[in-house]
């Protein structure tokens, strides 16, 4: 008995924790509880009402927090033949898009930066751009090692 109040426990807190995570960067600390209570669940999958009640809260928050990572493609959900309860489990492979996604965001923003400093060439504010040219540069270079690290990932898993 204590051992399952052990986990119980520990589990309460890393929810609390990535939840503290999320928070700080810039998502709703419960879109990070949800996140983090599928991650450790067992099963690893749950429906509705046990997300609600291992969480403490309301149904608003959390179909909100459910809705915001299913955009995301971080979750999705499942049934099964006669229950007619969707189950809401951790999708590994639309996270790891979603990651990639996000990496070739950083190309993107590099490139209007690029744009926005062409706009500025002729401002007399140099320390500005300087500031906006070290950003590009810092980009161009995080650009460079994350293909070299893509390339050595897809090396490793024998994807094409």
């Amino acid at each position: 008995m204590s051992t399952t109040t052990d986990r119980a426990t520990r589990i309460k807190s890393r929810v609390e924790e990535m939840g503290i995570f999320f928070e700080k960067q810039g998502h709703s600390p419960m879109k990070g509880r949800v996140l983090a209570f599928l991650l450790l669940a067992e099963p690893p999958y749950k429906d509705f009402y046990e997300i609600q009640e291992f969480l403490q809260a309301s149904k608003s928050a959390v179909s909100n927090a459910l809705n915001h990572l299913q955009d995301e493609g971080i979750i999705d959900y499942i049934t099964f033949s006669g229950d007619r309860r969707r189950y809401f489990r951790v999708n590994c492979n639309s996270w790891l898009k979603s990651i990639r996604g996000k990496i070739d965001q950083v190309t993107t923003l590099k490139d209007l930066l690029k744009a926005v400093l062409v706009e500025r060439q002729d401002s007399k504010h140099l320390d500005f751009n300087e500031g906006l040219e070290e950003i590009v540069e810092f980009h161009e270079f995080i650009s460079e090692k994350i293909e070299i690290l893509l390339e050595e990932w897809k090396n490793k898993k024998g994807i094409s």
